[in-house]
């Protein structure tokens, strides 16, 4: 009854200050809700790190689109046991994560991208805004409005990195890479074929609908693996079937566990 009423009412009245500043409001109420924070420290990436250094303190981490390392600090603060391998494919900010990390003997920086194919791409990047690099072409100008130049930059995939450092598993698998995302699960493959993965945390937010990679995609692409989906909370992941009611672009992460990895999902659900 209510639904009916607001859908005969508010259309009417989308001209009134009232009406759009309350409709502004219940945005960023439902925005909150469903916990659109990139506070890793906020929005539950702390916790689920936290989760993994009890449960695996010596685990393998990889931090694919580390930028200057914030998250790649954090991991290797919380689980100083672990090995933490940071890749940043754009050189200036590379050498800025080489800096951070440099007093951290469990972390690995590799001027180097991941991808689905060894080689080169091109990367778009803003010089005053280092946070919005992307592979994606038109991504940060469509989005938030920000200009690009272009640059090359080297890749390979994680199967081959794997292969050449001789790394039979990965613990965790974080990705952070706008929108290049199914690039670099693609270039897992095989070790996520092979079950050598346990964990894998991904963005999920509006430069998806540019890249045209949903979130229907990445459970079509992981679920055959036998992950299981969920969306980070502050003090939980929710493990959830697909919904098409989902696909509203408000992550900003989720995390696919291995169904296999029950003790890790008990102690993720909260």
């Amino acid at each position: 009854m209510l639904r009916r009423l607001l859908a005969r009412c508010l259309p009417r009245h989308r001209r009134s200050r009232l009406v759009a500043g309350l409709d502004r409001l219940c945005v960023t109420v439902h925005e909150a809700y469903e916990n659109l924070n990139y506070d890793m420290h906020e929005n539950g990436e702390r916790f689920v790190l936290e989760r993994l250094a009890r449960q695996r303190p010596g685990a393998t981490v990889f931090d694919v689109g580390a930028n200057v390392g914030d998250w790649t600090a954090l991991a290797a603060g919380l689980a100083p046991g672990a090995t933490v391998h940071a890749f940043e494919i754009v050189p200036a900010t590379h050498a800025q994560l080489v800096e951070r990390v440099r007093g951290l003997p469990n972390v690995h920086a590799h001027p180097l991208g991941l991808g689905d194919a060894p080689g080169r791409v091109t990367v778009h990047y803003a010089d005053d805004l280092r946070m919005v690099a992307s592979c994606i072409e038109g991504a940060s100008r469509s989005i938030l409005g920000v200009e690009t130049r272009p640059i090359e930059a080297e890749v390979s995939t994680g199967d081959a990195f794997c292969a050449a450092r001789g790394i039979r598993a990965i613990d965790f698998l974080k990705i952070d890479v706008e929108g290049y995302e199914p690039h670099v699960l693609r270039g897992f493959r095989d070790m996520l074929g092979a079950g050598s993965i346990a964990m894998v945390q991904f963005e999920y937010g509006y430069v998806n609908a540019v890249e045209r990679f949903l979130l229907r995609d990445f459970y079509d692409f992981l679920a055959p693996f036998g992950m299981r989906i969920g969306k980070i909370f502050p003090a939980h992941v929710e493990f959830r079937d697909y919904a098409l009611r989902e696909e509203n672009f408000l992550g900003p992460n989720y995390l696919a566990v291995r169904e296999t990895e029950t003790s890790l999902i008990e102690a993720l659900s909260g």
